[in-house]
């Protein structure tokens, strides 16, 4: 057996064990509490589950949900991509722009929805946070990945003449590359769970955070919790899928 499908296989046993924990705990939990509007047993979830996966109010409510988020997404990786790149280029630039990155990664984010709601309406409201959450992050964790290449391999680039593109592409670039499977694959995951936030404080309509609120509001717990579980599978499915994407197509600047 190769190194690859061991680890694999190890991969799988500890996500299976991971998962049966949490069903043993959830179980005896389930039946000391005793009560299904507070914590409904597995069967009552997982009915509730198939009752949701036949709804076509939960497809709208996913196909709205994961369209913003990458929208929401695309731009943030473009807005990151562009910051990082000037960040890089012009030293001012860096010194002006890192401190408003660390504002940002501080945002009280449930204010900023509250906020967005009356000035976007909801459909934007998700799409905007996402970006103001998730942007910091993607920069942040370049400007970490950059911070330890040597200063004198950028001044070895002007000495031979390369301008801001070519040092870009020659030095920095290749530095970031074998970051971005893990920094993306994250992000999207994270903003997947920004934008269900965000849609629940701005009632976005035929979305995932809208049908959660509503099953709070009328005591739906197994549908609650149903909701959330999917939401779960969904942000790691992507995460999952992208970051092997990202694997293959930038695996020549792996470390």
């Amino acid at each position: 057996m190769n190194y690859a499908l061991k680890k694999a296989l190890y991969n799988v046993i500890y996500c299976v064990a991971v998962i049966g924990i949490v069903l043993i705990v959830w179980s005896v939990a389930a039946a000391i509490v005793g009560s299904e509007f507070v914590l409904p047993d597995l069967k009552q979830t997982f009915s509730a589950l198939g009752d949701i996966l036949k709804n076509k109010t939960f497809w709208l409510g996913l196909r709205g949900t994961m369209l913003r988020s990458v929208i929401g997404f695309v731009i943030s990786f473009a807005l990151f991509f562009v910051l990082f790149f000037l960040s890089t280029a012009f030293d001012g630039f860096r010194k002006v722009v890192d401190p408003l990155i660390s504002a940002l990664r501080s945002m009280p984010s449930v204010a900023i929805t509250l906020i967005l709601a009356l000035v976007v309406g909801g459909f934007g409201t998700p799409v905007v946070l996402g970006v103001l959450v998730i942007m910091p992050i993607m920069y942040s964790a370049a400007r970490a990945r950059t911070a330890t290449v040597p200063k004198e391999l950028s001044e070895i680039c002007l000495l031979y003449g390369a301008n801001k593109r070519k040092t870009f592409a020659a030095l920095w670039f290749p530095c970031l590359a074998s970051a971005l499977p893990e920094t993306l694959g994250t992000s999207f995951s994270y903003n997947i769970k920004a934008v269900i936030g965000a849609e629940i404080l701005a009632q976005t309509a035929d979305s995932l955070g809208m049908l959660m609120k509503i099953a709070q509001m009328y005591y739906e717990t197994a549908m609650l919790i149903a909701f959330v579980a999917v939401s779960v599978v969904v942000a790691v499915i992507c995460e999952t899928a992208l970051r092997g994407i990202l694997k293959i197509c930038l695996r020549k600047y792996s470390d």
